[in-house]
Order: structure tokens, then sequence, then C-alpha cells
């Protein structure tokens, strides 16, 4: 049973929260309450809960104070946080503990439930023997020696106990983690985490029949593995094994595995760098979407900076309080230099976008462009950023649910068709003179390229290139017209850095060469 101490200063809460939920049925029991801060740390320090619900603001000391000192003495205690509308700028601090969750106030029943097992996961994580009862060979133990100095000294000799022979072979880790299509395909919880079991189990197995690998450690939606290999052997083994293996799992399950492959490594004593690299090639897919990614092949230039996010976050500002149409390219941009600058850190990058959103919504409130009464919805969307797949999925999250906040759907392109349609020759109208292709415009509304360009030619009537170019040869006639300006001058006007193929054009459309048509136009 999950130990789990209740903490608010109002008690009619606490008695609330207890009758709500059946906790012999989460596999937990509450031990203790508190009505402050001090309280609360007191009984943490006495009873050791496993879990601790808590409101976010109370006398003496705050939760955040609690939690604080939970992380500085090292405590395995997963928080959870209940928080009303005026505690709405602790969420960002709550984050940065690693709070489990933080719920708004009043709280519901299935949403305090699905926290709870969160944390219940967290914590079995934490603890993986609970996952593998059932072996006798205890691969935790590998884990735990792997990353102490001192320990992972006999290694060699703890192989040798569990039958596995080591002698003459290098090791590789290779992180397996479920993909997310699982969760949309079955949506029943015990079904999904059963088939994760017996997925995970099914790895270990074949490993064991092959003799080619052991599994060090098992989280919720991921089995880490160390792949053996004869020295000097070459990546087409490790990539023909693991490509078996996935095979093997799809055949069986139906189920492709999203895979990290970490670095090679000839000593036990640098097993943990195996791992660690597994598991972050396995992590990328948040941001890349492949899957299978070798951390030997990883290469990525971090071009933007904090000083960038805080100046497109006022450009940001500045757009949508002078009502300027704009204001959804600098957000596409914010979610951009986001992803620079937390490439390969899901958790930072998903704490960055909740961060902005919630100094967005503060923004916006106190120059009164949103009130108070779109608050309990704005915290719902906040709290879904979390629950994303990938970084695509929670940008066009963002991008769609903003967009709709201030009645501009304009970039999620989901719902209204003729929206996206105007966006798009809105900006090909202001900016024809820059270079704009069909890929770019394609990003621009979260679309395919493929798919855009049918899309494009269905709404409009005509091809992406030749509206294009429509739109920059009428530019240019206005230009040649009105103005001296020489080709060379116009064709740069009008996005053309080639002269030669701006005359091109323009004879195409016009029948003449710029200087014959104004020639001719004038007599």
């Amino acid at each position: 049973m999950f130990k789990i101490i209740i903490a608010d200063d109002e008690p009619v809460i606490i008695r609330g929260l207890k009758k709500m939920i059946n906790w012999e049925r989460l596999s937990a029991e509450v031990i203790g309450e508190a009505a402050n801060g001090e309280e609360l740390l007191k009984k943490t320090e006495e009873l050791k809960p496993d879990i601790i619900i808590s409101d976010v603001a109370m006398p003496r000391k705050t939760g955040l104070d609690v939690i604080r000192r939970i992380r500085e003495n090292g405590w395995k205690i997963k928080v959870i946080f209940l928080s009303g509308y005026q505690e709405f700028d602790y969420v960002k601090k709550a984050i940065s503990y690693e709070a489990v969750d933080y719920l708004l106030k009043p709280v519901g029943q299935e949403e305090l439930e699905q926290s709870i097992l969160r944390a219940e996961k967290m914590l079995r994580t934490d603890s993986p023997m609970e996952y593998w009862e059932e072996e006798k060979d205890d691969m935790q133990t590998v884990f735990k020696k792997i990353n102490s100095e001192y320990e992972c000294r006999d290694l060699y000799g703890h192989f040798q106990e569990m039958g596995i022979e080591t002698e003459g072979k290098e090791f590789i880790g290779v992180c397996f983690a479920i993909s997310p299509e699982l969760n949309r395909r079955v949506t029943d919880q015990n079904m999904r985490e059963l088939l994760r079991f017996s997925i995970f189990k099914r790895i270990q197995e074949y490993l064991r029949e092959k003799k080619s690998g052991f599994v060090i450690k098992r989280e919720p939606n991921s089995s880490n593995v160390i792949l053996l290999l004869e020295k000097g052997q070459d990546d087409a083994w490790v990539q023909g094994e693991i490509g078996r293996i996935r095979e093997h799992i799809y055949g069986e399950y139906k189920v492709w595995l999203i895979t990290g492959i970490g670095k090679r490594v000839e000593q036990a004593s640098d097993l943990k760098y195996a791992y660690k690299t597994a598991k972050f090639s396995c992590e990328l897919y948040y941001f890349c979407e492949e899957e299978v990614v070798w951390y030997q092949d990883i290469a990525r230039e971090f071009h933007s900076s904090f000083e960038d996010y805080n100046s497109c976050y006022k450009e940001l500002l500045d757009r949508i309080f002078n009502r300027r149409g704009e204001w959804t390219r600098s957000l596409a941009r914010i979610l951009d230099i986001i992803e620079n600058l937390h490439y390969g850190n899901r958790y930072a990058a998903e704490n960055r976008c909740i961060a902005m959103t919630m100094d967005l919504y503060r923004d916006l409130q106190e120059y009164r462009v949103l009130t108070e009464d779109s608050r309990e919805e704005y915290d719902r969307f906040t709290a879904k950023i979390r629950a994303q797949s990938t970084f695509r999925d929670m940008k066009r999250l963002v991008v769609g649910y903003l967009g709709k906040l201030m009645g501009e759907r304009v970039l999620s392109g989901a719902d209204n068709e003729r929206e996206t349609i105007t966006l798009v020759k809105n900006y090909i109208q202001e900016h024809y003179a820059e270079d704009i292709s069909l890929g770019t415009m394609a990003k621009m509304v979260y679309m395919n390229q493929y798919y855009f360009s049918t899309f494009f030619k269905k709404e409009t009537g005509q091809n992406f290139k030749n509206y294009l170019v429509e739109v920059r040869m009428r530019e240019a006639m206005k230009l040649l017209m009105c103005s001296e300006m020489k080709t060379y001058e116009l064709a740069e006007a009008v996005g053309y850095h080639d002269v030669r193929t701006f005359t091109d054009k323009f004879r195409e459309v016009f029948g003449d060469s710029p200087s014959a048509y104004k020639k001719r136009r004038k007599n």
C-alpha cells in the first residue's frame, strides 16, 4: 500500500479529499493530515509517506518550501499540488521542483485519481523490482552496480553468477520504447499495461534465447538493454539484431518499438554511458519522430539563445496588443526557438512552453486582452501540454488553442480552410519580395507540403507556384509604370535574385520584356 499525507489549511478540503477517493482501489492509504507547512514537514519526517497531496499556499511554510526540503534531502517522495486561482504564479516553481502534477481547485475525482496513479508509477520506476518480482535474475542489481563507482568493479563476477558470458565481448546500450500509437489504438488502460509488460518480457526472453544481451532496467514505457557483441564486430550486426527484435515484436503484437542505440563500450565499468546514451537517443523521438536513432549519428546545431526567446516574446506581445495579424508568426518562431534551445530534453521543452503560456496569460490579462472567465479553460489547456507525444503535437496544441482563444484559428488549419487560405494569401501579398517556397508556406500552416500543394489548388483553382508568380508580376507591373526602376531593381523588389528568370517570367505573362512593355504602353 502506498502511504499518503494530505495537507491543506482548510479542514473541509481534507475531509472532502479523503471521502472522494476509494483509496484501497488505488492500493493507497491516508496515514496523516497537516494544516500548515511546518506540520506537513514534521509529519513527512516522522511518517515517511510515499505521496503528498498538498495545497501550494499554506501558513508558516508553503507547499513549495516543503517540496524544496524534500528534494534537498533526496527523499523519493512524490508531490501532487492543489492550487487556487490566486496561486497561479506558483505553478512554474512547482514544475522546477518536479511536482508530479498541479491540479486546480475544486479538483475532480477522476483527475486526482489519475495523478495518484501517475505518482505510483513513478515510485515503481524508482523501485523497478516490483516489475520483475517473478524473475529469478536480479537485473536491477546490475543497474545499481553500473551507477556505483565502487560496486561496478565486481560486475564481471555478477555476470558469471547470472550465466552471462562477457569474456571477449563489447557492450552497446539499446533503449526500446512503446510507440505512442499504442495509446491511440488500445484505449483500455489495463489492457495497455498488460500489453507493455508482455512486450518487455518478450524482449528479455529473446535476449536470453539468443544469448545476445540482457535487460538492466525496465520503466513504465521503456526497456533498457545491453547487447553483447564480439570485439571488432561492426554496426551491421547491431542493426540486424535490433531489426530482428523489432520485427519479432511487431509480428506478435503489431507494435513498432521506438529504439535508441547508445555508445559502444569495452569495459563493464562504462555500462552506465552505454545505458544513458541509449536512453537519450530513444527520447529524441519526441523531437525528431524517427523510430530508430543512433547516438553516434546525432548532430544538432544550437543557433538560438535565451535573448532570442525574450526578444521574440516581446515581439509577440506587441503584435497581439496592436492587433497585427502576424502575431501567429511570432508565436511559431518562439516555439521553434524553444525546440532548438531544449532539443533532446523533453521535460525542459515542456516546462518552457508551460512557462511561456503562463507568462502570456498573465500579460494578456493585465492588458485586458483576456478576462478571468477564460482562466479555468486556460489551466486545462496548459495541463495538456505534457500529454502530447511529440514536440510537433505540442506546437500544434499551443498554436491551435491560442488562435482559438483570441478568435483567430489561423494556424491550426483543422477547422476553417478558408481562414488558412486567407492567411496564406495575405502572407504572400505582404512578403512577395522575400524567399517564399511551397515548403515554408506548408510549414507555417502545419501541413505536409505535398498535401498543402493539393489543398491550395483545390481552394484557389491554381497551383501555388503560378499564384506566387502572378502576385509578383502584378506588383512588378505597378512598380514598372510608376517608377524609373531598372530591370534588376524590379527583379529584386519582387523576390527574384536572377534578372534573367525575372525577365523570362515577365515576358511570359505580359508578352514583352519590362523595358519594351513600358515603352509600348507609353506610346
